[in-house]
């Protein structure tokens, strides 16, 4: 008789959450769109403005994954963890989102780099409209994690919310949201009528609107792989920067021949993804550039996750970079 084959905790819990809540840590639409408030999108028009709560959510995931990685998983503190999941959420309180919000850091910063987003994009003319409270995390990591099945029935959710926005197009924030709505949606949606579109190649079809940028720092580009990969951008990235004023150094590793920054591998193996990430930064340190800058989520909590505590080097997403010039 085979042997039953149990997935980690880990992967449980966060399809769970997706395909009850909507996004990996069950979090309330209203606490994902809070980042938002201030700017009262309105919920219909022709470009969608589309986050998937991803930056939101990545410091909490993060802290649960390390959370629960950390900790002896046969244990009977790890029991007691579980056994009050259990109990809390008969109440209708998640406890993975008490345990995660508890060491969760950084949640000011990435709630704020969808903020910076939207207000670039409005800079340079765009119209959005944004689902606000009613917007879920696109499925990603159902599809990259290989659960096909909770796929199939999730993408239809998620299709009918994007498509009360009455919108034409979808701008999505990060890379791994735009690689499912462009290759995975129209295999399970029927009626998936989006033009799929990333943050940065709206940018760049706008770059002779951005402000320059005055900087004495070097800057070196991590290419995400989903983004030069598969979406093909990578040269975009780079008339931005030379747009603003600002020359950029190569690793040795760049556009689709990116090194991995570590981060597919945390959900399973937080120290071999560790391992990735440190070798990535020492990369992209080795060549002499002051900033690194990347344009993904994951990237960004990853390569933070690789640095050595005495480097002077500094990580940013380049829309945190971009939107220095419209505070100048």
């Amino acid at each position: 008789m085979a042997a039953e084959t149990k997935l980690p905790p880990v992967l449980e819990i966060i399809r769970g959450n997706i395909v009850k809540h909507g996004n990996p840590l069950a979090m309330k639409g209203s606490e994902v769109a809070a980042w938002a408030n201030a700017l009262k999108l309105p919920e219909h028009g022709d470009l969608l403005f589309y986050t998937g709560g991803e930056y939101q959510l990545l410091p909490f995931i993060d802290s649960l994954v390390s959370t629960m990685t950390h900790m002896d998983q046969g244990s009977k503190v790890f029991s007691l963890m579980m056994g009050a999941r259990n109990i809390i959420n008969k109440t209708g309180i998640n406890a993975e989102k008490i345990y995660a919000s508890v060491l969760a850091k950084d949640r000011e910063r990435f709630n704020s780099i969808s903020y910076k987003a939207a207000i670039i994009l409005q800079k340079l003319g765009y119209d959005l409209c944004y689902a606000g409270k009613k917007e879920l995390y696109s499925g990603a990591l159902l599809s990259e994690l290989g659960f096909c099945e909770d796929m199939e029935s999730y993408a239809l959710k998620v299709a009918e919310v994007l498509k009360q926005s009455r919108a034409k197009t979808i701008v999505c924030l990060s890379p791994h949201a735009a690689e499912v709505f462009k290759f995975v949606y129209p295999k399970l949606v029927k009626d998936f009528p989006f033009e799929i579109r990333t943050f940065v190649d709206l940018v760049w079809e706008k770059r002779h609107r951005l402000p320059a940028i005055k900087t004495d720092k070097t800057v070196v580009v991590h290419d995400s792989c989903r983004l030069a990969r598969e979406l093909e951008i990578t040269e975009e990235l780079r008339d931005i920067l030379q747009s603003v004023g600002v020359p950029v150094r190569e690793a040795m590793s760049n556009r689709q021949w990116t090194t991995c920054c570590g981060g597919p591998n945390k959900l399973l193996f937080p120290d071999v993804s560790h391992t990735v990430a440190t070798r990535r930064v020492e990369e992209l340190e080795e060549t002499g550039a002051d900033l690194i800058l990347t344009s993904c989520p994951y990237c960004l909590s990853a390569l933070q996750g690789g640095q050595g505590k005495d480097t002077k080097t500094v990580i940013e997403d380049l829309i945190e970079f971009l939107f220095r010039g419209f505070e100048a």
